[in-house]
């Protein structure tokens, strides 16, 4: 079999296990679905959500400042593919994530999931590889500023890996960034089946005539074939130098 048909294999199989699992209290996204997190935290639900070949586990949100009700998450797979014919996968959040100003509280929340490769596509020797945050966030007045902070873990051996972050700082002096970017495999080629990860929302305007807020945050992982996948199904003639998350 050609080696792209052997990956359209796999997506196929994917996509009939996503299909069978989202039925099961959990949601299957493509590229631009929306979830409500009333409806992802609702009782009863399982708080797992199907991307692609990709399962994310929501194990908690909290916040005082930020409510459920003001919060979607958008599923994101990339239109392009990398160099190996495989496309980022991850998510968006949409909500109005602002300070109040001058009211000397930092508006806060704290996420935390995990990420995994679906176990056919395991099997088939894909592995998580590096991630990307982005973010809108926007400033003004001194001493205000956004920021999303977040801790990524080896979910298999609880290890600490690296940590991301993005933020507008009014300053002074100014600062911004606001895309953060690790690779995982320049430590472990062979890329991880699953990622843990603790995501931090802290917004601050300290004047009444400032401002600290964010509309938009993007998580995505790209991926990759471990070494021995690419001699198991023959495709070391297709695959190309691997991408970065785009």
């Amino acid at each position: 079999m050609h080696g792209n048909n052997k990956w359209m294999v796999l997506a196929c199989a994917t996509v009939a296990v996503v299909a069978a699992q989202g039925a099961q209290a959990s949601w299957t996204l493509g590229n631009g679905d929306e979830l409500a997190f009333t409806d992802l935290f609702a009782e009863g639900s399982d708080r797992t959500v199907y991307i692609d070949d990709k399962k994310f586990v929501f194990e908690s949100y909290a916040s005082a400042h930020f409510a459920l009700k003001d919060i979607t998450l958008v599923g994101f797979i990339s239109l392009n593919s990398n160099g190996h014919g495989l496309r980022n996968v991850g998510f968006d959040l949409f909500g109005g994530f602002a300070d109040v100003p001058g009211d000397d509280r930092v508006a806060e929340a704290n996420l935390q999931y995990t990420v995994e490769v679906n176990p056919d596509a395991y099997e088939w020797g894909l592995r998580l590889c590096d991630m990307r945050a982005t973010f809108n966030g926007g400033v003004s007045g001194e001493g205000s500023f956004a920021r999303v902070d977040e801790s990524v873990f080896d979910l298999d051996e609880n290890l600490f890996l690296g940590q991301l972050s993005v933020y507008n700082l009014a300053g002074p002096p100014s600062e911004s960034r606001l895309t953060d970017y690790i690779d995982f495999c320049e430590s472990n080629p062979d890329g991880f089946r699953a990622l843990e990860v603790n995501k931090d929302f802290k917004f601050f305007s300290p004047t009444a005539e400032g401002a600290a807020s964010a509309s938009f945050i993007r998580q995505e992982f790209s991926q990759i074939p471990a070494p021995g996948a690419v001699a198991l199904l023959g495709l070391a003639g297709v695959f190309g130098s691997r991408r970065r998350c785009a």
